[in-house]
């Protein structure tokens, strides 16, 4: 996970989470890295090798993710929560 971080320009990374998707395709990690704005999602695979990552250079560090069904709630370190449908192409 750091290296593709580090592939987007971040010296450093904080892994604050990782958690099992419910159907157990996968896991889903965040956290976060720089000086605070920046957080980070990722998908993994079962295996744990990456699948996607997202970095936002202006959400602050994701500290945790909750499940509803097969969508995600992540909440960052200032409470603002991000939902993504994981079923949705571009996340699967």
């Amino acid at each position: 996970m750091a290296q593709a971080i580090e592939k987007h320009g971040i010296d450093g990374v904080d892994t604050y989470f990782e958690s099992p998707l419910p159907d157990g395709s996968g896991w889903m990690s965040g956290g976060g890295g720089g000086v605070g704005n920046i957080g980070y999602l990722a998908r993994l695979h079962a295996d744990c090798s990456l699948q996607w990552v997202a970095v936002m250079f202006q959400s602050n560090p994701f500290l945790s993710v909750r499940y509803e069904g097969m969508s995600a709630v992540f909440t960052n370190d200032w409470g603002n929560r991000l939902m993504l449908d994981l079923t949705s192409p571009a996340f699967g």
